[in-house]
């Protein structure tokens, strides 16, 4: 190609080129994005229960403290240290040699007294006799009386003392008072025990059904007291089973529990009343001693607005969600939220049933921005613990 025509093609062809480029990036800008998509699911209306929680401690429903009746030395140990015994069973024995040789003694004196008695009440019926028919005097009858009198009481003091040294005896063999578990020894065998002494030999509870005690302030023994007398005056049997345990680590224990009792007096040192309820413990994995929480159903929201907790989006303490209108427009509103219920939370103020709530995809949207809505599914339960759920979103800053 020439020369000239070679700089004419150039001096042309740049522009057009220029051109050409500017032309495809103008469209490239005007070409309009999708939609955001995001997960929405409709604000539900049903009735939630209001549920309160205290710290509680377990305690047998019955303790038994052991203590020897008799004084002796400690022969026998007969229990398992922490196994269960059943009422009546030996748990420890005294030596019984001293009360046996004791009640050996009180049946020798009785025998003597009673042929003693035996006796006197004979030579009394003959004096009887002779007094009726004159032949002795008032004085000599009253002396034979007496005497007889004198040996029958002796005679039951004596049997009375028989009486004694048999329970004294009986005493050695220290039994369980209730079916439990007994705890660990407090005496050894050869330590001298009795009943001035202070020791406990060991404790025996029964923990089926075990109670679980906790304390209520005084502000909610107020706004609870007329459920619980109402609670308290229903036979036991009748009550229905209405507290849970809580296990430290967040578990429920699966067997529910009733009241069990409220007590006299608030505690003037704490401002707290103490509650009671027994719960079945079968198995006796429950022990005396081991804290738990008391969880208890206190009352129940009719006809609240529940939205998925994870739809919420907090700013500076308030809280804000995502709904969807008619025309598919996003609006973020402010709302009022209560109480929290398997994952939902009670919306007091700001929306209404039936509305569309953006539960995933909020971050993705702005005010009045058209959307592209796809129903939100619950998670199951296995999903649920395998990812557990977030925690509520902070608003980004603007």
């Amino acid at each position: 190609m020439p020369p000239f025509r070679s700089f004419l093609a150039t001096a042309f062809g740049i522009p057009i080129l220029f051109t050409l480029l500017g032309c495809e990036k103008k469209a490239a800008h005007t070409e309009a994005a999708p939609p955001p998509e995001v997960l929405v699911t409709p604000v539900l209306k049903g009735n939630v229960p209001i549920v309160r929680e205290w710290v509680g401690t377990l305690d047998g429903s019955e303790n038994a403290e052991i203590r020897a009746r008799v004084a002796g030395y400690l022969q026998k140990k007969a229990y398992q240290e922490g196994g269960y015994v059943k009422q009546g069973d030996l748990l420890f024995e005294i030596d019984p040699r001293p009360f046996q040789a004791a009640l050996d003694e009180a049946k020798s004196q009785l025998g003597q007294a009673q042929a003693i008695q035996a006796a006197t009440k004979a030579d009394f019926d003959r004096a009887q006799e002779l007094y009726d028919k004159k032949v002795i005097s008032v004085q000599e009858y009253e002396n034979k009386r007496q005497l007889n009198e004198a040996n029958v009481a002796k005679t039951a003091a004596l049997d009375a003392a028989v009486e004694t040294a048999k329970l004294n005896l009986a005493f050695t063999k220290i039994t369980s008072p209730l079916n439990g578990i007994a705890g660990v020894a407090k005496a050894q065998i050869g330590d001298l025990v009795g009943p001035g002494a202070t020791t406990t030999l060991t404790t025996v509870s029964q923990i089926d059904p075990i109670r679980l005690y906790f304390p209520l302030s005084e502000k909610d023994y107020k706004q609870y007291a007329q459920r619980l007398k109402e609670v308290m005056q229903t036979p036991e049997s009748e009550r229905k089973e209405s507290i849970e345990l809580v296990y430290a680590d967040g578990t429920v224990y699966p067997r529910k529990g009733k009241f069990s009792f409220v007590d006299r007096q608030v505690d003037p040192t704490t401002g707290t009343i103490l509650i009671a309820a027994n719960l079945p413990n079968p198995d006796h994995t429950l022990r005396p001693g081991q804290f738990a929480k008391a969880r208890a159903v206190i009352d129940e929201i009719q006809g609240a607005l529940l939205v998925p907790e994870r739809a919420l989006v907090e700013l500076q303490g308030s809280y804000q969600i995502g709904v969807i209108g008619q025309d598919n427009k996003a609006e973020i509103r402010p709302i009022k939220t209560g109480p929290r219920f398997k994952g939902k939370i009670v919306v007091t103020g700001g929306l209404k049933e039936g509305e569309k709530v953006i539960v995933e995809g909020v971050q993705k949207v702005r005010p009045g921005m058209v959307v592209t809505a796809k129903p939100y599914q619950e998670p199951t339960a296995d999903a649920t613990r395998s990812h557990p759920s977030q925690p509520e979103r902070k608003a980004a800053a603007s």
